[in-house]
């Protein structure tokens, strides 16, 4: 029996150290927030660690890690909203200049233009974009149908457009 709790613990080191930074990309970029994102990533970590003596190691994916983490980010989110005057939102954040080429390797103006889109379209284009997740991925995370990811995606890079027009005239010159 401590083998196997030796092999889990090796496949859950491997798993961390393969979608943790993503995970952490992935909540910093929907949160705003550094100190929100290493909290969700952090619970997102627990909850997997508590999956691995439930069911294994050999069962966890980055699909439901993500799936995990969007729920997270979504319950800090509404905590938000429900209570704006709540003293830790002095806490936040902002994107810094020196912050935008880590989380993401695109221009700081694709960086802006993504953050503007609406939470569903933003969270779409993260997963399929930047963490490189399949449409089927991406829906599992997110709980809703491979349909729902393509329209969002179809209507994300709709709203991108005129947001970008300026940075690639700027970039073709």
């Amino acid at each position: 029996m401590p083998e196997t709790d030796a092999r889990d613990q090796r496949l859950f080191d491997d798993f961390v150290h393969e979608f943790g930074d993503k995970a952490f990309r992935y909540a910093y970029v929907t949160l705003h927030s550094r100190p929100d994102a290493e909290d969700v990533v952090q619970e997102a970590m627990l909850r997997m660690w508590r999956h691995v003596g439930r069911r294994g190691a050999n069962t966890l994916s980055g699909a439901l890690l993500f799936h995990t983490v969007t729920n997270l980010c979504r319950d800090r989110m509404r905590h938000h909203k429900r209570h704006p005057e709540d003293p830790t939102d002095l806490l936040e954040v902002t994107i810094g200049e020196e912050d935008a080429t880590p989380l993401l390797s695109d221009s700081r103006e694709v960086l802006d233009a993504v953050m503007r889109l609406n939470p569903p379209e933003r969270q779409c284009i993260l997963l399929f974009y930047y963490m490189d997740r399949s449409l089927k991925e991406t829906a599992q995370a997110l709980q809703v149908s491979e349909q729902v990811v393509k329209t969002r995606l179809y209507r994300a890079r709709q709203h991108l457009k005129p947001l970008l027009q300026p940075v690639w005239k700027e970039n073709s010159v």
